[in-house]
């Protein structure tokens, strides 16, 4: 038999060498270990903020093209017209107010006259009465042109003061004046106050 040749012993870098490729491959494997399967996934464990930008933009893809301008619908029927309006125009107001005027005893008077366009109105007429009269005091207002007519009353009963509102809307498109007039009782009545008309259509 032939003698064996004697080794050599290793000399300590080798040792160190070996030693250092071992622990590589051990962490490796350790790091291995750790890496995420599919049996430790669990819902919702894994957010946005736990990725990185760019895996992110990854899975969101490309944003697509602008669609086309679809084509224009039809236009809408015209809507109705406002309220006291004409042609989408707030409607003016005519007025006149009246300072205080004496009525003699048993006499009919026309207070005043308030000029407007050939129109429809709405009228409103606010008449302040002093008086003694123990009989009632009227005031009324008329449209001319056939324009319709209205009137209200005020029984003082011997003495006192108050306001009496009249109002009306005119029978027709044609009015071009609208008259305020009062009568007083069977003593002189004082009168004061205001007369408006709004159009309509």
């Amino acid at each position: 038999m032939k003698h064996l040749k004697k080794m050599k012993r290793p000399q300590l870098g080798t040792i160190l060498a070996s030693l250092a490729l071992i622990v590589a491959l051990g962490g490796t494997a350790t790091a291995a270990s750790g890496l995420i399967n599919g049996k430790q996934l669990k819902n919702k464990t894994i957010t946005k903020n736990k990725l990185a930008p760019k895996t992110i933009t990854a899975l969101k893809g490309q944003k697509g093209e602008k669609g086309d301008t679809g084509v224009q619908g039809p236009k809408g029927d015209q809507g109705a017209p406002g309220i006291n309006g004409v042609n989408g125009v707030v409607a003016p107001v005519y007025g006149e107010s009246v300072g205080s005027i004496n009525i003699p005893a048993n006499t009919e008077l026309g207070v005043t006259t308030l000029p407007v366009p050939a129109g429809k109105y709405i009228v409103t007429a606010n008449v302040s009465i002093t008086t003694n009269a123990t009989d009632v005091v009227s005031c009324g207002i008329a449209a001319n042109n056939s324009g319709g007519e209205n009137n209200n009353t005020y029984d003082n009963n011997g003495g006192g003061r108050s306001t009496i509102p009249i109002q009306m809307v005119t029978e027709n498109a044609n009015v071009t004046s609208i008259s305020l007039g009062c009568a007083a009782g069977d003593q002189v009545a004082g009168v004061s106050g205001d007369i408006l008309a709004i159009p309509v259509q």
